[in-house]
């Protein structure tokens, strides 16, 4: 995730253009319909995916440009705290959990003072258990400059990370030999889910290009994408050899993160499934455009609204409006509050009680028993 301050917005409704048809005497109007792509054109990179992999993926293709599955991130830790606050306000469970592998550094299997332990599947397996999806992410810190931090902010302050992505190209740099390392420690977290027969929604190096394509002057947010996009794709490519050829792990759907007018740092077709985007102004820069875009640059791929929320100053759109302008995201996944009293719904910013009511009442979002039940079919 990244925030960036926007001016205030009211918020608009969209704007529906209708296609006239006229008959004798009368006319009509009707709200032409996306239609999605036969499944049948879509497939996995990862041709040793396993069965559970295969079958999620099958939900997938199945619900895509018909129905929304729901989503939510954890809090920063090993949870599923933003879940049980949809559902003490709805009386449903969204469909995803994304879990996030920021604090690896603080696992308790890797630091004897660690505060959480990534080792420990319970919270991921009772999710699973209950019929929920698995997402995973990874907001990749290294050491800060300053030797004592963790951050994945490029840049030469105390704060932030001089961490060479380019590196993976080195073999006897030390960046490599950190990057092998810290692969090497979130495989080994995602083989005990393919053990446990839980497939992942695998989306690391998100927003590799930052705010590049916006305008002059832009950069990238996170060190992974701090070197251009050609440091960026052989770092990801590297991951993905490393994790499916040399780990065996064959439950992962992976995700590419777009920043809109970036395909110079898409990896490539055979190492992504999934095109997603993230979207926190959803008002200055309309869903269904987005959407529209990527579905044409990337038409042998799903496309999904991997995060999304209201900006500091912007009022969230709720679901039924996205989709009524015409978005068929996959899934959509709101992000986690970093102030709030935990059930209440009155100091939620990205996406609160009345977002989700409209959401599950909109006819086209799923939540975890519905997906459960599809999955059993």
């Amino acid at each position: 995730m990244q925030r960036i301050s926007q001016s205030t917005a009211m918020r608009h409704k969209f704007i529906i253009l209708f296609s006239f048809f006229f008959c004798v005497g009368c006319g009509a109007t009707e709200v032409p319909e996306p239609q999605p792509k036969p499944v049948a054109s879509y497939s996995l990179c990862n041709a040793n995916a396993t069965a559970e992999t295969q079958q999620l993926w099958s939900l997938l293709c199945s619900q895509y440009g018909k129905n929304a599955l729901s989503g939510v991130v954890a809090n920063i830790d090993w949870n599923a705290r933003e879940a049980e606050n949809v559902y003490q306000w709805t009386g449903h469970y969204p469909a995803i959990n994304v879990f996030d592998f920021i604090n690896i550094h603080a696992s308790k299997d890797v630091n004897k003072n660690g505060w959480l332990d990534y080792s420990d599947m319970t919270p991921v397996e009772e999710w699973h258990q209950a019929g929920g999806i698995v997402g995973c992410m990874w907001h990749w810190q290294v050491k800060a400059n300053n030797g004592t931090n963790y951050t994945c902010s490029p840049g030469v302050e105390p704060g932030q990370t001089s961490f060479d992505p380019a590196k993976v190209n080195d073999p006897s740099s030390a960046e490599y030999k950190q990057m092998i390392h810290d692969i090497d420690q979130v495989a080994g977290y995602l083989k005990k889910m393919q053990k446990r027969g839980i497939a992942v929604l695998w989306r690391p190096l998100h927003e590799a290009s930052g705010n590049t394509s916006e305008f002059a002057g832009g950069g990238a947010w996170f060190w992974w994408g701090a070197k251009g996009a050609e440091a960026y794709k052989a770092l990801w490519r590297f991951m993905y050899d490393r994790m499916v050829n040399y780990h065996k792990l064959n439950n992962l759907i992976w995700i590419w993160n777009s920043q809109m007018n970036d395909y110079d740092w898409y990896p490539g077709d055979d190492v992504v499934d999934i095109v997603g985007r993230d979207n926190y102004y959803a008002l200055q820069y309309p869903l269904a455009k987005e959407f529209k875009a990527l579905q044409e640059q990337f038409p042998n791929k799903l496309i999904t609204l991997a995060e999304c929320g209201n900006g500091d100053e912007v009022e969230m759109s709720l679901w039924s409006d996205i989709w009524s302008e015409g978005s068929r995201w996959s899934w959509f996944m709101t992000w986690y509050d970093y102030n709030y009293n935990a059930g209440t719904s009155d100091e939620h910013q990205f996406a609160g009680e009345a977002w989700w009511k409209d959401a599950f009442n909109s006819g086209v979002v799923l939540d975890r028993d519905e997906v459960k039940g599809l999955m059993r079919r």
